[in-house]
């Protein structure tokens, strides 16, 4: 079997990754993913005014902080956005390949590897027995707005992170020791303080399929577990399942949509770090508020359920999933809010639960706070 093959045995893909073409301000370019600072529009504000009118990744992606009701046009534009940066050639393929990332967070230096993974080996069930699993339940009502941009879109732009479980560092540590020896891609600062963001290209395979295949070994059927970007993946995975019902045997191996573009990462990375996500109440009497006591909350698995029974008795009220705990605490000072501060997550525990018990209650946990998470920069046509 080629190194290809091999690969795509352990649901994997190399792909043709695109990058924004010369000249282009990589740190305008590059903007956080589109689920953070859902409460916080004036974060996309000030991303809006630092872009200006040039090529941003903004331009094709939809924030959730604007997310309603009907988003036909933004989504219209979007596609429209992505199109017109294709045919003004404002990305360019580098080749087929893999990309070996460092990204400077708040915690220290995060290590990935950028390449696409099969969607006909995932499964985002909550009892899935996949080679690649969902990690939280899915919300069926995100998927929608997402897969519709996809149904239009030419490209994809992920800021998904997909966990695998290396306590050898197996994978990516060969890769990062020969750093100096790969082909330099990108290397600037983020915007708004996120910290620095370095590519070098990876284009030989074997070392890849043989770490890989170590860790098919040990895994327990579980090779990749889903870190950030849940509903993107389960968006693309629906997509897909659309899009192959038209689609001959022969031409479902090779088309590009079958294909999902992530960054892979050490779970045990230290720079790693796992962040429980807060819920903030809006549209609370805080005086008569008895659902539980904010200072002692029960585990996230029995408090889920109990709130989506009481959100559901109580329409006035709504919540939202906050990534960051100063973030969640200054949202529920206000008069008519409650912030629900939950505890560490002990991330070592991540895979067995999800092999014995499947997968956990949605927003259960998140990889690092607001500002450390994936930004979109990579591309690849679908």
């Amino acid at each position: 079997m080629t190194a290809k093959e091999r690969l795509f045995a352990l649901g994997v893909h190399v792909p043709d990754i695109l990058l924004p073409a010369s000249g282009i301000s990589l740190e305008t370019f590059s903007v956080v993913a589109c689920d953070q600072y859902t409460s916080q529009p004036a974060y996309w504000e000030r991303a809006k005014e630092l872009a200006g009118d040039a090529p941003s990744t903004l331009n094709m992606i939809l924030p959730e902080a604007y997310l309603k009701d009907d988003n036909s046009a933004d989504i219209e534009k979007i596609n429209k956005t992505m199109r017109s940066y294709l045919a003004k050639e404002l990305l360019r393929p580098i080749g087929e390949g893999f990309v070996l990332v460092r990204r400077q967070t708040t915690t220290g230096c995060r290590r990935g590897l950028v390449l696409a993974l099969d969607l006909e080996r995932y499964d985002y069930s909550p009892s899935s027995k996949s080679l690649i699993r969902a990690t939280e339940s899915t919300i069926a009502s995100r998927l929608p707005a997402r897969v519709k941009i996809r149904q239009g879109a030419p490209l994809e732009l992920p800021h998904i992170m997909v966990l695998v479980d290396d306590p050898e560092n197996s994978l990516i540590g060969p890769l990062d020791a020969a750093w100096e020896t790969l082909e330099p891609l990108y290397d600037f600062e983020l915007m708004q303080g996120a910290g620095r963001l370095q590519g070098r290209k990876v284009t030989e395979l074997e070392p890849v399929c043989e770490a890989l295949e170590g860790l098919a070994k040990a895994s327990q059927g579980l090779l990749f577990a889903m870190g950030d970007g849940n509903h993107s993946l389960a968006s693309a995975r629906l997509h897909w399942e659309y899009r192959k019902a038209k689609l001959t045997a022969e031409q479902r191996m090779t088309d590009p949509a079958r294909y999902a573009l992530v960054e892979i990462v050490n779970l045990h990375d230290p720079a790693l770090a796992f962040e429980p996500i807060h819920r903030v109440l809006f549209g609370v009497d805080k005086d008569a508020f008895d659902l539980c006591d904010p200072k002692n909350l029960p585990p996230l698995q029995e408090l889920q359920p109990v709130l989506d029974k009481w959100l559901t008795a109580h329409p006035k009220a709504s919540i939202d999933y906050i990534h960051g705990e100063k973030e969640a605490r200054e949202l529920g000072d206000a008069p008519d809010r409650i912030a629900l501060i939950l505890p560490e997550f002990d991330k070592s525990t991540l895979f067995e639960i999800v092999r014995k018990d499947g997968a956990l209650v949605r927003k259960s946990f998140s990889m690092g706070e607001a500002p450390d998470k994936r930004h979109y920069l990579e591309a690849k046509l679908i």
